[in-house]
């Protein structure tokens, strides 16, 4: 095992998207981020730009913030990092460490720039947006693979929705599911050793 993978948010970021509809006046039991699900993922993988994200969120959920105002609003859902993040920091001292994660642009700028901590990832960045595909579509991992020049065989993958290590193991990466900081890095641990 040479290459070790994390996805973003859950894993080592935290993040509530309560912040965002109380900030647009909704509640979130009468309308979820789902309502919301073929634009998010289309921005996360690079396929409409900013203006036709904020646009297409506008006609769903109806408000009349500017587009300053509603991105300020969609960037302030991250709320800290997990305790993942040390634990990276150290693999990185013998394995390869990378993030692979559907974000798009204004969220991923928002996060680098409020956690410096995360910098030790340095250029390792697999972000759907950059990849023309999110997760778990088998191109991502194809993509993702390639950027670095990384075989699947090498890499462990650790994510917190089932569908995405499902959909890396086709591609021939092992991956460990993440439930909360301490068991996934049991898990981890367990596995490297």
């Amino acid at each position: 095992m040479k290459n070790i993978i994390f996805d973003l948010g859950k894993v080592l970021v935290d993040y509530n998207f309560d912040v965002f509809y109380k900030e647009l006046d909704y509640k979130p039991e009468m309308k979820t981020l789902m309502d919301s699900t073929i634009p998010v993922l289309e921005f996360e993988s690079g396929r409409i730009t900013r203006k036709e994200f904020y646009q297409k969120l506008k006609n769903i959920y109806k408000f009349e913030h500017s587009i300053e105002d509603f991105e300020r609003v969609w960037c302030s859902v991250f709320t800290g990092l997990t305790p993942l993040v040390d634990y990276a920091r150290e693999l990185k001292e013998n394995y390869n460490v990378y993030v692979l994660s559907n974000t798009d642009e204004l969220h991923f700028s928002t996060v680098w720039k409020k956690f410096p901590e995360l910098h030790f990832f340095e250029d390792n960045l697999m972000l759907s947006y950059e990849l023309d595909s999110v997760k778990p579509q088998k191109e991502i991992y194809e993509r993702a693979l390639k950027m670095f020049d990384l075989n699947p065989e090498e890499c462990l993958f650790i994510d917190d929705k089932q569908e995405n290590i499902l959909s890396a193991g086709e591609m021939g990466i092992d991956g460990i599911l993440f439930t909360n900081c301490n068991e996934t890095k049991r898990n981890i641990i367990n596995y490297l050793n």
